[in-house]
């Protein structure tokens, strides 16, 4: 139950305490239609009928009941909240997670996790204001009652309500702009969305390049509307969807379950006080390694071999080395180690080489990163560069960046 209080002033001498509750305090038709019936409209203490008139003065009372919740399945699972009070709920939704349930989806749902964080309170029911994809992760914010809801969602495309995410966009982008392009549902068959300057709702969305690299750019957004998977599909119409996109891009296996988006900025205005919520969330580490897997790529380095071609394997005796092996001076890996390097291209052994960056080898487990490098003007697919350290394939799960 939301409980709300205001004052007639002068102005509402005479005037009816329904205008004054529908005016003055925000509260709808169809929520007023409720207190009528269940004895939730006070003047000064005592239950009043909705055409009780005002003098100045007068203590009014608004008792709001929200209908029952649905049943939702409880998750006992970990929901990063990062403000709230009764009327408002901001969360960081990570990535992979659903946002809400639904008839293919009952379980394992931010929906869920709510559900039992709330489960003493049997008139919470989850509102959320904007909606995040499964894949992207950052803040989102919800509200706790049907009053606070129809007040917020009138702020959504205003400017009291903000919305900014960050993107990994692939290739290089730069500058700032605005993308105003239409979006329409692609066709019944799919979820896809596209841009369709015939059919489409209007979106916005406008954009900062923060940082440009060959491989990638890190892009700053802000939204004006809100359409379904409104940023993947301006950011694929302009060249450059965002990283990791399965749906309008192409999957990176450095991004298990999501794309490199996510919501760092919100700011709303409190639908009952009026103050100035504002809450900021850093991008996670996965987006920031895409950037830092760039700036290695293409770099020249020394490495200092310590396993040359054909020496035998430390742990596995039955392999020798396909390839030079050693360390990269100066570079710390995530183990502490100097970073590790396969060299390519090198058919003799070496006690030292000076090459170029042309790939990573990176465990999916993230634990271990080892770096590829072979001399100026040597190409390799990632295939080849698999079946030449084939002990790594063979008792890793990794994969190749190029």
């Amino acid at each position: 139950m939301r409980q709300l209080k205001g004052v007639a002033g002068e102005k509402d001498a005479g005037r009816q305490v329904k205008y004054f509750v529908r005016g003055d305090m925000g509260v709808s038709c169809h929520q007023f239609a409720a207190l009528k019936v269940r004895n939730g409209l006070r003047v000064n203490g005592m239950p009043v009928h909705a055409n009780h008139v005002l003098r100045p003065g007068d203590a009014v009372e608004v008792l709001l009941t929200d209908a029952p919740r649905a049943a939702v399945q409880p998750d006992p699972a970990p929901v990063n909240v990062v403000w709230e009070d009764e009327d408002v709920l901001i969360i960081d939704k990570p990535a992979p997670l659903g946002c809400q349930c639904s008839p293919k989806q009952t379980a394992m749902t931010l929906e869920n996790r709510l559900a039992y964080r709330y489960r003493d309170d049997p008139g919470f029911v989850f509102r959320p204001l904007n909606r995040l994809d499964r894949g992207t992760s950052g803040l989102m914010a919800a509200a706790k009652n049907a009053h606070a809801c129809q007040l917020l969602q009138k702020q959504l495309h205003s400017s009291s309500f903000v919305r900014e995410y960050v993107a990994v966009v692939d290739g290089r982008m730069e500058g700032e702009g605005t993308v105003d392009a239409p979006i329409a549902k692609e066709s019944a068959a799919t979820v896809r969305r596209t841009v369709d300057f015939e059919n489409g709702a209007r979106a916005i969305t406008r954009y900062q390049v923060v940082q440009s690299g060959e491989r990638h750019s890190l892009v700053r957004l802000r939204l004006e509307t809100g359409r379904t998977h409104q940023i993947r599909v301006h950011m694929a119409h302009l060249g450059h969807p965002v990283a990791g996109d399965f749906l309008y891009g192409a999957e990176d296996p450095r991004l298990p379950g999501r794309f490199a988006l996510h919501s760092e900025r919100i700011r709303l205005a409190h639908p009952v006080t009026g103050a100035i919520i504002e809450r900021e969330s850093p991008p996670p580490d996965a987006l920031t390694q895409l950037l830092r897997d760039d700036a290695v790529l293409g770099s020249r380095v020394a490495v200092a071999i310590d396993r040359p071609l054909g020496s035998l394997h430390p742990r596995h005796p039955d392999l020798r080395y396909p390839v030079n092996y050693g360390c990269v001076p100066g570079v710390t890996a995530p183990d502490g180690e100097e970073q590790d390097a396969y060299v390519l291209g090198v058919d003799a052994p070496v006690s030292g080489f000076t090459g170029r960056v042309i790939a990573i080898v990176r465990r999916r487990d993230d634990i271990e990163d080892k770096w590829v490098v072979c001399p100026e003007g040597a190409a390799f697919t990632p295939e080849q560069i698999m079946a030449q350290i084939h002990f790594q394939e063979r008792y890793f799960d990794s994969f190749v960046i190029m």
